[in-house]
């Protein structure tokens, strides 16, 4: 293993609609530096990442973040992180995070009052 998943990120819900973040934070655990990459879906669907791959020097943490739009239920994200080895891409570690559907606001009503009014 190069890439180190240490942390995943994520807000605990989000409303339907909503884009939603997260933060990956991957270290490159080898004694070189190396080209990682990170994948990741939220149910089935594809997370859009901010950088394809990025060159991580040895021992340094870097941070991502991917996004995805908040579908209709609540939904577990799976990242997994990938170094290069020559010309291969290699699957390394693997996170998870569990997002919950939150609920729409309602407006609040807290009554209404006349404030003026004309007689005709």
């Amino acid at each position: 293993m190069y890439a180190d998943i240490i942390k995943i990120a994520a807000p605990a819900s989000a409303i339907e609609g909503e884009t939603v973040i997260i933060d990956v934070s991957v270290k490159n655990i080898s004694t070189v530096d190396q080209y990682i990459a990170l994948t990741g879906i939220a149910d089935s669907t594809a997370l859009t990442w901010r950088f394809v791959y990025f060159l991580v020097s040895p021992g340094e943490t870097v941070v991502i973040w991917g996004k995805f739009t908040m579908p209709s239920k609540k939904v577990r994200v799976t990242v997994w992180s990938w170094h290069r080895d020559g010309s291969t891409w290699v699957q390394d570690d693997t996170g998870y995070v569990d997002i919950a559907l939150a609920a729409v606001p309602q407006p609040e009503f807290t009554g209404f009052g006349i404030t003026d009014y004309s007689q005709i």
